[in-house]
């Protein structure tokens, strides 16, 4: 039950420090608009206009020579969307979200290394994509950003803990995936796969997280999960000061040159490109690049070679940046949030959940108390959790809580081919969630089935697909019901924590089953 404890404090610690900035509904929205076949420029441009800070800094990026051509002023949202595009706009938004709070990290914990990793781990799969041809480049660089989600997760919530761990893996001589297993119950890659999947992220995206479920991956997806690895790992190689204990940057570059046909010039020059572009991005926005400069004390040659450049040109463009850096601004005082009764629920049922699963009660028993909890510590009017058959064929409500329950339950009733049934075998099989704060926002009430809006009557949802290893099984569902409000943030992340106690008690009860078989 270890990791069980691990990633409910990770949640519990999110709650009272405020979500990884890429975790907002802003991008959630985003996510799920640029997704859309059916959806336009002016339905995407007006997602992003919801977040001022985004709206201003796409636009700077628009104006930018990288992306505008001799068009003139871009000047409107909109036209930026156009010109941009949608693929870009989505990559774009969770970059941009990230290097928001990169200067307003925690001091005890190294987040703005860790994203500043993350950046370069995107940048250069985006770079050996390109070359190689990978037909959704834009895919594989945000699997390239969010790979080491995890760590960066842990890091950022329980940066004690953290800091011990890299201390271990330094004096120790034990693997760094051992370690992460005895210390935590799991690795790096449970902890971003579970956030990644409560957080609506498709499900190809989760799958890269991790070399075991990225075997279900297929075509570009496993190629892209193959140039995301690889990456990564050549980039911990170069950062790590002796402590990789992988394989050596040849066989690296050997690896990647035999996974996309790329020969070892090239591969380099993508390297170099990648750092280039992440100085000149966190330079434009004015984030320090020095966590990018990498140590010059390796012992292979090609390693020290290669670092040495890229150290000179962040070291040159820090010079040449025309202004100054600015004096660190003291850390204003951590502020204290009162946390309310919702919130205080929430922890009380989070409590109950953990005891229930630790002694192994029916999955039937955790399930009634999630709903419960939804409904008693969000602002959500109803929850219910709907099966699938064991043929995958029929979607039913099995447990079902709150107000008006009796339309839910009746509409919530399709075989698979049936109707409007279609819409919603098509989000399982997706495997992401659906997060529709305000019907009445973002040309929803066009786009869902006109039956779900007439006969259930929600002002906003929240909808998650429920999976046990590779299968899908169901969904978690939410609501607030029509002139009710909007299904908030808070709304959102609370919800989430019960989802993944809903996983959980799934999981253990299909590894209850294993081993009794």
């Amino acid at each position: 039950m270890k990791y069980q404890q691990t990633i409910n404090a990770v949640y519990s610690r999110l709650d009272r420090l405020g979500d990884l900035p890429i975790f907002s509904a802003t991008v959630n929205r985003i996510q799920q608009i640029s997704s859309s076949q059916e959806s336009d420029a002016m339905a995407l441009a007006m997602a992003v206009m919801k977040d001022a800070n985004l709206s201003i800094k796409l636009l700077k990026l628009a104006n930018t020579p990288g992306y505008n051509r001799g068009q003139g002023p871009i000047k409107v949202v909109s036209r930026a969307v156009v010109l941009l595009g949608f693929d870009r706009i989505k990559s774009l938004t969770v970059t941009l979200k990230l290097i928001e709070t990169l200067g307003q990290n925690r001091p005890e914990a190294d987040i703005g290394s860790l994203q500043m990793r993350a950046f370069l781990s995107g940048a250069l799969a985006r770079e050996l994509a390109q070359r190689c041809g990978v037909r959704d480049v834009e895919q594989t660089y945000l699997c390239g950003l969010l790979h080491n989600l995890g760590e960066t997760a842990l890091a950022y919530t329980q940066p004690d803990l953290y800091k011990k761990m890299l201390q271990l893996r330094q004096g120790s001589g034990e693997s760094w995936e051992a370690l992460q297993l005895r210390v935590l119950g799991g690795n790096f890659s449970d902890i971003g796969q579970d956030l990644a999947t409560s957080w609506g992220f498709p499900k190809a995206m989760v799958l890269t997280m991790d070399a075991l479920t990225a075997e279900q991956l297929r075509g570009d997806d496993r190629l892209g999960y193959h140039l995301v690895s690889l990456s990564s790992q050549l980039l911990e190689l170069l950062h790590a000061k002796g402590t990789h204990g992988g394989p050596g940057y040849a066989q690296l570059l050997k690896d990647i040159s035999s996974e996309t046909g790329i020969d070892r010039d090239a591969i380099e020059q993508s390297i170099s490109h990648a750092y280039k572009l992440v100085c000149d991005l966190a330079l434009e926005y004015e984030v320090p690049p020095r966590p990018l400069v990498p140590p010059l004390d390796s012992t292979d040659p090609d390693v020290a070679e290669l670092n040495r450049r890229t150290a000179y040109y962040i070291h040159s463009r820090l010079e040449a940046h025309d202004t100054p850096p600015s004096p660190e601004q003291p850390a204003p005082a951590e502020i204290q949030r009162t946390v309310d009764s919702g919130q205080s629920l929430q922890l009380d049922y989070l409590q109950a959940l953990s005891e229930l699963l630790s002694a192994s009660a029916p999955p039937q028993e955790v399930l009634q108390k999630v709903i419960e909890a939804i409904i008693k510590s969000t602002g959500c009017d109803r929850a219910a959790l709907c099966l699938l058959d064991r043929d995958g064929q029929q979607l039913a409500v099995r447990i079902i809580g709150g107000e008006s329950q009796a339309p839910l339950r009746d509409y919530l009733k399709f075989n698979r081919g049936q109707g409007e049934g279609d819409f919603f075998f098509r989000l399982l099989g997706q495997g992401s969630s659906l997060f529709v704060s305000d019907i009445d926002q973002d040309d929803w009430r066009r786009r869902l089935p006109s039956a779900f809006v007439a006969a259930v009557l929600p002002q906003g949802f929240v909808l998650s697909p429920l999976q046990v290893g590779s299968r899908t099984i169901g969904f978690l569902y939410a609501d607030r019901l029509r002139g009710h409000g909007a299904v908030s943030e808070d709304d959102f992340r609370g919800f989430n924590r019960f989802f993944l106690q809903a996983r959980l008690a799934f999981s253990h009860a299909g590894a209850k089953g294993k081993r009794a078989s």
